[in-house]
């Protein structure tokens, strides 16, 4: 048999040869003929999860599958495939609709690959169908053979325990909470100012209040050049039903241009500029600014610098100075009460923070952080720096429980239940405020924490959603970590809660990148990206909340 084989093809081809040479036609079909290889095929193999999971439960999945097709997967190319959910198709029962082959991956003809990742079940008790097929992403065709349909148990999870009531103060002052505050309106900013724009623009706010008792708001463009400048508080307007369009423009009253300065250089660095927060010291005619490197994985670069302002438009530069656990602190400056200095930082009324990720996780703090330095001395490199909060060598700040990491390790603890998880690789804190009255006080850590799946795409973080939070520190707590009473690791937010803010959070990447407070009026300032849309940019937005 195995020799009447050999023959076939030569006695087939000289059929043909045979047909034609009688001037008969002969025509093939655009179809494989039998035997054929699909260029993308797949056979399902075998899947491994769980038959019965509580609601809301992150559980992990493996679906292997079998190239039987003559292309390779390969990621980041015309081949790169992943599974997409079925029955219904796209549905997002298990939390997303898509698992992908990951990066750093190649899946041969003849080769068998699982994919993996982490899932998460509904909310709603029940049975629940869990099905996939391959699909390319780069278009989104479908190929191959679907997965066996399996049915998942879905139970109802216990309630968990009532949380604790927060503790209350011990010196008598009443620690902010959200209910302290009441929205008191909004305006928009400039749209171009020098060489800056407000789109895809990231900035600090610093309050200064002027000679003739006027205050304005310094501001610093990032996009798509940097342009530092001050404006005049316009009167405030609320946004009402998603409406931006009554809201007043901030006028520009003076232009400062780019601020920044050489350093020698640190591998591909040689000069820094604003792109953090920043705080302004009337009695010095000085901004105090910061600046961080998106990007760096090496030794200790200088993130602090300083520069006087003269009123005939003379920029004097002074430091820059290099500050402790750099990645905790690249989100700007703020400034501390004098009462609160005095008592537990020596006399240090500048702070540096405010924590979360940044690019490489590690160094980083995980939440926000916060650190009391004195007036930083121009004939130094460091800034001397006391820990009032700062999240590291295991300690986690906490966050809600609406989210899952789907295919990374690091910072990655799924969350106890949808009222308690653990700050993720895609949560920051960007900007901070210290307010002390006489009647209230607090740290404000203004916070944007992924939501939905999260997960490391071929080198890009991404998550299906974001949520804004303020978290509430008591300035006592922050003080006993100063004394070395207790670890700043250990400081945990009295209070949290979760804001919708006048028209709408924006998407996924906006958040609050700048903040400041004036004490006579009893008024905070938040710079919000993400607010206006305005053709194909996204303009800022400042809103303000008074304290009650």
């Amino acid at each position: 048999m195995g020799r009447d084989r050999a023959v076939q093809p030569a006695f087939v081809l000289a059929f043909v040869l045979l047909l034609l040479t009688a001037g008969v036609s002969v025509s093939f079909s655009a179809e494989a003929a039998p035997g054929a290889t699909a260029e993308f095929d797949a056979k399902y193999v075998k899947m491994e999860i769980p038959k019965q999971v509580l609601t809301d439960q992150v559980f992990l999945a493996k679906i292997t599958i079998k190239n039987t097709g003559s292309q390779a997967w390969k990621e980041a190319s015309r081949s790169h495939t992943c599974l997409r959910s079925q029955d219904p198709q796209d549905n997002l029962t298990w939390g997303t609709n898509y698992i992908i082959q990951g990066q750093g991956t190649e899946v041969k003809p003849g080769e068998e690959f699982t994919f993996t990742s982490n899932l998460k079940a509904p909310s709603t008790p029940g049975e629940a169908g869990f099905k996939w097929r391959a699909a390319k992403a780069t278009d989104g065709v479908f190929f191959g053979e679907a997965t066996a349909r399996e049915v998942v148990r879905v139970e109802k999870r216990p309630e968990p325990p009532p949380q604790p009531p927060p503790l209350q103060a011990r010196a008598g002052k009443h620690v902010l909470a959200f209910e302290d505050f009441e929205y008191a309106g909004s305006f928009k900013v400039p749209a171009q100012v020098g060489g800056g724009g407000a789109g895809y623009s990231e900035s600090g706010l610093a309050l200064r209040k002027t000679k003739d008792g006027g205050k304005r708001l310094f501001m610093n463009y990032t996009h798509p050049h940097g342009t530092l400048f001050e404006v005049g508080i316009p009167g405030l307007v609320k946004v009402e039903d998603g409406n931006h369009a009554p809201l007043k423009t901030a006028e520009v009253r003076k232009v400062w241009g780019p601020i920044g300065m050489k350093i020698p250089k640190t591998g591909d660095v040689e000069s820094i500029g604003i792109n953090g927060g920043f705080w302004w010291d009337e009695s010095k005619r000085t901004l105090y600014w910061t600046w961080y490197h998106g990007y760096w994985t090496g030794g200790a670069l200088p993130i602090l610098g300083a520069s006087r302002l003269e009123d005939d438009g003379k920029i004097t530069y002074c430091g820059p100075w290099i500050a402790p656990n750099m990645k905790h602190h690249w989100g700007g400056v703020t400034k501390l009460s004098k009462d609160f200095a005095d008592q537990y930082t020596g006399g240090r009324t500048l702070a540096l923070g405010f924590g979360g990720y940044y690019s490489i996780c590690g160094p980083c703090s995980r939440g926000p952080a916060l650190g009391a330095v004195s007036e930083p001395d121009p004939a130094k490199a460091t800034v001397d720096l006391v820990a009032l909060l700062a999240y590291a060598n295991g300690a986690i700040a906490p966050r809600d429980g609406d989210y899952f990491s789907a295919n990374c390790g690091f910072w990655a603890e799924p969350p106890d239940n949808p009222m308690k998880g653990y700050w993720t690789y895609d949560d920051w804190s960007r900007s901070g405020v210290f307010i002390s009255l006489p009647d209230k006080h607090g740290y404000i850590a203004f916070v944007r924490l992924g939501t939905g799946r999260l997960g490391y795409d071929y080198g890009s973080i991404g998550s299906a959603g974001a949520s804004q939070y303020w978290y509430f520190y008591n300035p006592e707590d922050l003080g006993e970590a100063a004394k070395g009473m207790k670890k700043a690791g250990d400081v945990m937010p009295q209070s949290r809660t979760k804001v919708t803010y006048p028209g709408g959070n924006g998407g996924r990447n906006a958040f609050i990148s700048g903040s400041c407070f004036d004490e006579e009026e009893r008024l905070l300032y938040l710079f919000k990206t993400g607010s206006i849309p305005v053709g194909r940019e996204c303009h800022p937005c400042v809103h303000v909340y008074r304290v009650r």
